[in-house]
């Protein structure tokens, strides 16, 4: 009897010790899970800017103030990539001002020997709108002063896709381009005492949703495009914003 009680004994504790085995096995089971869960949990993008200065400077003196940014992302190659090509481009925009400017500001000058240097300028400026996980979205400032009556400045807005790296487009987040067009024809006139568009504000519309030129936009939780000044109304009215209506758009962009 006494043998028997000990086999027992052994085969109940071995069963309880299986059984727990068996628990534990899946609760590791279920934390190496998640953690591979969480490993692949897009990971929110971190990007920096950094400023260029290339002012024209001979003999001492300044003829132009010159400075462009370079963007760049920490822990995304692929976005990496295309800002690449982004930041080559805004490069180029800066020394170009540079290179065609560089005769005429010093006859300029010449012809006012008692301005001050630095009569001429270029800047570049970045705002991050939004970084995440999904998307990122900046504007780049751009400012210009070649002595005229008063200086220029436009907007350009990029957004990018976090995972495939990929530029995009006004056409990957709008339904209609002709729906678009009519949203923007009725906020013309519904605002058109606020802002003092030109009689030719319609036909300009026309032209961006055409594609004879690029219609700026960028995201934070709305989309939001741009008319640069003088676009569709005077200097006076700056840059004008405009939220499309969410109705209007493929995707919801969610929260930021």
């Amino acid at each position: 009897m006494k043998i028997k009680k000990v086999l027992f004994v052994a085969l109940l504790a071995s069963s309880v010790s299986l059984i727990y085995s068996c628990k534990g096995g899946k609760e590791v089971a279920n934390n190496v899970a998640e953690t591979k869960n969480e490993e692949i949990k897009p990971e929110k993008v971190a990007v920096t800017n950094e400023s260029v200065d290339i002012s024209d400077i001979e003999d001492g003196k300044t003829y132009q103030t010159i400075r462009y940014s370079v963007v760049k992302c920490d822990n995304n190659e692929l976005i990496q990539a295309s800002l690449n090509t982004l930041n080559e481009k805004i490069k180029k925009e800066a020394e170009n001002f540079k290179s065609e400017n560089k005769n005429s500001v010093r006859e300029f000058i010449k012809e006012n020997p008692d301005m001050a240097e630095a009569q001429y300028s270029y800047t570049s400026d970045i705002g991050f709108i939004r970084q995440d996980e999904k998307y990122l979205s900046f504007i780049e400032f751009v400012y210009t002063n070649t002595m005229g009556a008063h200086g220029m400045y436009y907007q350009n807005g990029y957004t990018y896709d976090v995972k495939s790296g990929k530029k995009l487009e006004l056409t990957d987040f709008v339904k209609d381009k002709e729906e678009l067009r009519t949203f923007l024809k009725n906020w013309l006139k519904e605002h058109s005492d606020e802002y003092g568009f030109f009689d030719e504000a319609e036909s300009t519309i026309d032209g961006y949703i055409n594609g004879e030129y690029e219609l700026q936009f960028y995201i934070n939780k709305d989309l939001i495009v741009m008319f640069q000044p003088y676009d569709v109304a005077p200097y006076a009215a700056g840059l004008i914003e405009v939220v499309v209506d969410k109705n209007l758009l493929k995707v919801d962009l969610g929260d930021i």
